[in-house]
């Protein structure tokens, strides 16, 4: 039985548990900012105070120096997430606050993010010229752009703009964050702002589809990404698990049977989303 892993460089790991990510020394590289300043707000405050602009999927520019921080859940380690890391609040005794939602950070220009912030390790963001908004309703800081259909979106931040705003605290301390267990009676849409972007885990699941690839191949070479039902406690919760066709594992192939599935829960509208932010997120249960 695979054991799940929130992979992290082995050097970054420390020999003891600390009940408290801040008791060490700010660390910080040339990758980053070396002070951003101290908190002054939190995620929930920084999603209440924009939540029009997060509703409407749009945004709006920060103009004073509000500093949020968050641990990272997830990252771009396996290529299902793209040019983003998400943060969730940090609780009181040190380990991750699971009873509200986080927020995503988009960044580009960085083509392995997890290498700089792996699960577990604590940032600081000065928000101050970055904007906070939406997509699909799910809350980011970034930047905007103008896609393919000239529309504009909510995008990352460039790579000078992560060097100068988003700080690290720390060493990362991947064994204090802990996923919250979600049941296909939690996914409802009064939930569904609560419980998003969030790391989670689907105990006694299954995913729908057994025998094919993640995500989709076709004989005429197309790709696409793919949305695959899961059965949690004999509950079925449709189009549930999305994957890229960019995910190191798009090709692995579903495998039968009983599972505990974890991944990074966000939304699209009021849909519910489950990445994989590898294949150790998924343990397979009946081998």
């Amino acid at each position: 039985m695979k054991k799940i892993l929130f992979v992290i460089f082995a050097g970054m790991l420390t020999a003891s548990c600390m009940n408290n990510w801040k008791a060490e020394a700010v660390d910080n590289d040339i990758n980053t900012a070396e002070n951003v300043g101290e908190p002054t707000t939190t995620i929930q405050k920084l999603r209440t105070t924009y939540a029009s602009f997060i509703n409407n999927s749009s945004y709006t520019q920060v103009m004073t120096d509000e500093v949020v921080e968050g641990v990272v859940t997830a990252n771009d380690l396996s290529g299902n997430i793209y040019q983003f890391i998400y943060i969730q609040p940090i609780a009181a005794d040190g380990t991750l606050d699971t009873s509200e939602g986080g927020i995503g950070v988009g960044i580009k220009g960085v083509g392995c993010l997890y290498t700089l912030f792996p699960v577990g390790q604590i940032i600081r963001i000065n928000l101050k010229g970055l904007y906070v908004g939406g997509y699909g309703q799910a809350p980011r800081i970034g930047m905007p752009y103008i896609n393919t259909n000239d529309v504009r979106r909510l995008g990352p931040m460039p790579l000078d703009m992560m060097k100068t705003h988003v700080q690290k605290v720390g060493k990362p301390h991947p064994e204090l964050v802990q996923a919250r267990e979600v049941t296909a009676a939690d996914l409802t849409s009064a939930n569904i702002t609560q419980l998003t972007p969030m790391l989670v885990v689907m105990k006694n699941a299954e995913i729908k589809d057994a025998g094919w690839p993640y995500a989709h191949w076709t004989w005429e070479g197309d790709t696409y990404s793919e949305y695959h039902d899961i059965v949690i406690n004999g509950t079925n919760v449709k189009q549930l698990l999305y994957t890229s066709t960019s995910a190191t594992f798009a090709g692995d192939t579903i495998q039968p049977g009983k599972k505990t599935i974890y991944g990074l829960l966000n939304r699209y509208s009021t849909s519910y989303q489950l990445s994989l932010r590898s294949i150790d997120d998924i343990i397979e249960l009946d081998k």
